[in-house]
Order: C-alpha cells, then structure tokens, then sequence
C-alpha cells in the first residue's frame, strides 16, 4: 500500500482550518484560552472524524485511536485548567496584538499538530485487513506509550501541586518524577509518540512485507522525530532551561540539583546545563 497524498492533503486542510477558526477568535478578543486547548483539539477531531468515517476497525487500531483520545482529553484538559487560572500566556505578550505574527504562530501550531497526528490518522485509514492482531511486539509497544502518558501525566499533576502549595520549602520542583528529571514530561511525550507510531509501523511491515514498499513506511517515523526535535532543540527545553536559569542562577540548591539531574532522560540522560545555557553564562 503507497502513501494516500491525498489523505494527506485533507488532513492538513483540516488542521489549518481549525486554527484558523480559533484564531480569528483569539485575535478579536485578544484571548489566550483558545490557544492549547485548540492544540489538543485538533488531535481529537482529527482522529475521530477517521473514526466515524469508517466502519471497521482491527484492534490495533481501536487501541491507536483510544491512546491518542486519552491523550488529547488528558492534554487539553490540564492546559484549559491552568489557562483559566492564570488568564493570559506570556509566550503571546509580543504577539498578540500583531495579526501576521500571532497568524504565524497558530499556521505553525496547526502544521505541528499534522505532522505529529499523521502516523496515527494514516493508520485509522488503513482497511482492518492490513493488520495483523496476534502481533504481540504492537501491543508490547502500545503498551509503552501508555506508560508513556501515564509518566507525563504524573510529572504534570506533581508539578501542578507543588506549585499550588502554599508551603513549598523550594522555588523549583525536585521531588517526585522531578529527581529524576528536569523535564518528565517532556520525556513522556516523546515515548508516547514514538512507541505509537512504531505500535503501527512495526503491525504493517510485518503483514505486508511483501507487497509494501518499506523504505516509504519509515518515513513516518519522521513525525516523532519532529516531536522530539521539537521539545529538545526548539520550544520546549531550550525555553525553559533558559527561563529556570535567569530566575536561579545564584540559587545554590538549583546548581546542586542540574548538576545531579538529567535533563530530559531519567537516569541516563545528559547532566547540567544546556549548550544554550552555557552560553548564556560566558557572556556573564
């Protein structure tokens, strides 16, 4: 089976009018509520647009949808919570206000959401057939991603408490999940969706080896690539490292703690400061 390039052209139409749609609202009312939850929204829409289209489905692919459901709910409920308590998102201060700018940001969020869903969407497309459900090295691996949600999820609510506690004997969070990373997170994400795709991926190349070009399937492995790309290199880490350092610089306990703590991989995962950090501190 080829890549269907036309389910890819509908599935990008889809992502960009829905932000479009939620941006013209945000920009008329000048409102960052809209923002997130319209991220986690679009993964659920799309996906379950799929789901209503069709009429049979592999459990495979039952189990692909219901993660990327859980997921999306789990997301979009957490950012809406936390929107509604703190009103407005600083990222936006600059750009609000500029219709080409925020219009950039919300074209690049409704593009992110496409190229992260595709793996999952392509495979809700799939006749049932294609896959094979006595394959254990897919339910091994969709079994991962949920650990994968389920460690994200636990990192969010732990630092959601902390910083909701009057009495925190600490300005940063290092306790739970946290003593193991600086971002946990962000580590789950990226299991989520790379043990997804490969849920899918690895289900059909074994079933269709022989009729399937294989060099083209792994070019959906291009999607969590740009997740984790995303989240190391470009807004997620980086932003943050950047943020905890100008606020703890000369706060010794935070030294001690990005000394001792990986970045992003429990355990195993590199120590100290990010290269963008460092710099930061020569110009010091």
């Amino acid at each position: 089976m080829n890549i269907d390039y036309i389910f890819i052209a509908y599935l990008f139409a889809l992502c960009i009018v829905l932000n479009l749609f939620f941006f013209v609202i945000a920009f008329i009312f000048k409102s960052d509520v809209f923002t997130d939850i319209t991220y986690a929204l679009t993964f659920l829409l799309s996906t379950t647009i799929i789901l209503a289209w069709k009429q049979q489905f592999s459990i495979i692919q039952i189990l692909i949808y219901s993660l990327v459901f859980l997921w999306s709910i789990r997301l979009g409920g957490y950012l809406f919570k936390r929107i509604i308590k703190i009103k407005h998102d600083k990222r936006f201060d600059n750009i609000r206000n500029s219709f080409i700018k925020f219009l950039g940001f919300w074209l690049l969020q409704g593009t992110s959401v496409f190229l992260i869903v595709m793996p999952a969407s392509f495979a809700l497309t799939i006749p049932k057939e294609y896959f094979d459900d006595t394959n254990y090295i897919s339910y091994a691996f969709i079994l991962i991603a949920l650990l994968g949600l389920i460690f994200e999820t636990i990192g969010d609510e732990q630092k959601n408490k902390f910083y909701n506690t009057k009495e925190k004997k600490k300005e940063f969070i290092d306790t739970g999940l946290w003593k193991i990373s600086r971002h946990p997170n962000y580590f789950g994400e990226m299991v989520f969706w790379l043990f997804l795709t490969s849920a899918f991926l690895t289900n059909f190349i074994m079933k269709n080896n022989s009729d399937s070009k294989i060099y083209l399937q792994l070019l959906w492995f291009l999607s969590p690539v740009y997740i984790i790309c995303l989240l190391l290199f470009l807004s997620g880490v980086p932003i943050l490292e950047r943020n905890a350092y100008k606020k703890f610089k000369d706060n010794d306990d935070y030294q001690n703690y990005v000394k001792k703590t990986s970045i992003v991989f429990p355990f195993i995962g590199k120590k100290g400061y990010t290269n963008k950090v460092k710099k930061m501190q020569k110009k010091r």
